[in-house]
């Protein structure tokens, strides 16, 4: 097989890492991440250790790593526990494992002289269990770190601390998440008890840490680049029957009140979600009971007004669907509602089959598709029958079906109950209001 042919701009992300030992690919979604890093490898990068989100280590490199680098022997570290140490222990140049089973590679540190962190912004969090095995795995003796990502900072510049250190040990931010707050930020929002929930950059903060950036990172956008397809967004609103919106209204009422006769915080951001994610569960269609946690998730049908629009745009829509999700249950809801066309994202060869357009309807969670697969030759109409609060999640889902290589225009509907939490959360992914704002002005507000 022969490898494909880069363009330019990719062939100066490969000249950019293959010359350094450490480094961060700041790309936009769609600028071929995956083929520059296969393309950059040489001899002396071997073997390598690639860590991805499950779904981008299970389908993108197997079936890139061909495409790319036909000479290498691409192996994935995937299914049980002996599975996985099979692989690694393998003699593959290119060793694939997901991001959620990365402990399992740690004792084989030594092997690797490479290792790629496709999608850093996953490891934005340092408490978290798959940031402490990339630390280990990304010490002095690891000879290349390369971290690959199209959103960095969704959520604010100080995401990067965490992904940074990953690459060169604080050299750029600091060694501690402390000092890197302390020298660029400033305490904003604060609790009634003192706890700072916000932090504001300084004056000109964000110009000095993009500075420090440019020793390691290399950043590009798709302006000038590519041709991406136009997207168009489109709000249809879902009105919930009366006897919802009244069940809406006692609900939000009842809960604020239950937290403040039980001496709660209304205003911590723990209550504050909890609030909310009820408020998402009744737009989306359902609830959740109290124990659901003990009983397999039980959760009572409110309405289907949601499962309705879906099937109308489904019905009219003449190529394959996107629908993006938050809950198990609605996605059980929606599967219901939809009969046959619908299928979940645990089918096998999930992204060959949906560019096959083999799939009229795809259901995904964002965590689960938003980081690396293409969709892009499947379909061009994506629905989000609920939203996240994320924009990370938000953009990488979109990049899904808007990337490089689609052949039409890219429709994305947002399903939306009017005077609900559905606008509050487009008015954060539209950068109108911050979560915080967005939750507490909407739980305060009246219906």
């Amino acid at each position: 097989m022969t490898a494909l042919t880069l363009h330019s701009y990719q062939q100066e992300a490969v000249e950019y890492i293959r010359h350094r030992k450490r480094a961060g690919l700041f790309l936009d979604m769609g600028l071929g991440k995956t083929a520059i890093c296969l393309r950059a490898l040489q001899p002396e990068h071997l073997p390598v250790l690639v860590n991805a989100p499950k779904r981008v280590a299970e389908n993108v490199w197997p079936e890139e790593g061909p495409k790319w680098r036909p000479d290498l022997r691409v192996r994935v570290a995937a299914g049980t526990p002996a599975q996985r140490k099979a692989a690694l222990e393998s003699d593959a140049d290119i060793i694939v494992i997901g991001r959620d089973n990365l402990a399992d590679a740690v004792p084989y540190a030594s092997k690797f002289k490479t290792h790629i962190i496709d999608e850093l912004s996953g490891f934005k969090t340092r408490s978290s269990l798959r940031w402490k095995a990339a630390k280990k795995l990304c010490g002095p003796a690891m000879e290349q770190v390369w971290g690959l990502t199209g959103t960095p900072s969704p959520n604010g510049l100080l995401d990067l601390w965490a992904q940074l250190y990953l690459l060169d040990g604080g050299e750029a931010l600091g060694t501690t998440l402390g000092g890197y707050r302390e020298r660029y930020f400033s305490p904003g929002r604060q609790l009634k008890n003192g706890t700072i929930i916000e932090y504001n950059l300084r004056p000109g903060a964000d110009k000095r840490i993009h500075a420090l950036l440019e020793r390691t990172c290399l950043a590009m956008s798709t302006d000038g680049r590519i041709d991406l397809p136009e997207i168009t967004f489109n709000n249809i609103e879902v009105p919930l029957n009366p006897q919802t919106r009244r069940f809406y209204k006692q609900m939000k009422d009842d809960l604020v009140v239950d937290m403040e006769i039980i001496g709660g915080e209304i205003h911590s951001a723990v209550n504050a979600a909890v609030l909310s994610n009820k408020l998402s569960q009744i737009s989306a269609g359902f609830m959740y009971v109290d124990d659901a946690e003990f009983r397999d998730h039980e959760y009572k049908v409110i309405h289907k007004e949601k499962v309705n629009a879906l099937r109308e745009i489904v019905d009219g829509t003449g190529s394959p669907v996107l629908v993006g999700y938050q809950y198990q249950a609605e996605f059980e809801m929606l599967k219901e509602g939809l009969g046959e066309m619908a299928h979940g994202i645990d089918e096998p060869d999930l992204q060959k089959r949906w560019n096959n357009g083999e799939f009229p309807v795809l259901l995904a969670h964002p965590d689960s598709v938003g980081h690396g697969l293409n969709l892009q030759f499947g379909g061009h109409t994506m629905v989000w029958a609920s939203l996240p609060w994320s924009l990370e999640q938000y953009q990488q889902m979109n990049k899904r079906l808007a990337r490089q290589g689609q052949k039409n225009p890219v429709v994305i509907h947002h399903l939306l109950s009017p005077k609900t939490i559905d606008y509050k959360k487009l008015a954060v992914l539209e950068g109108k209001e911050s979560i915080q704002s967005a939750l507490m002005g909407h739980l305060e507000s009246p219906l």
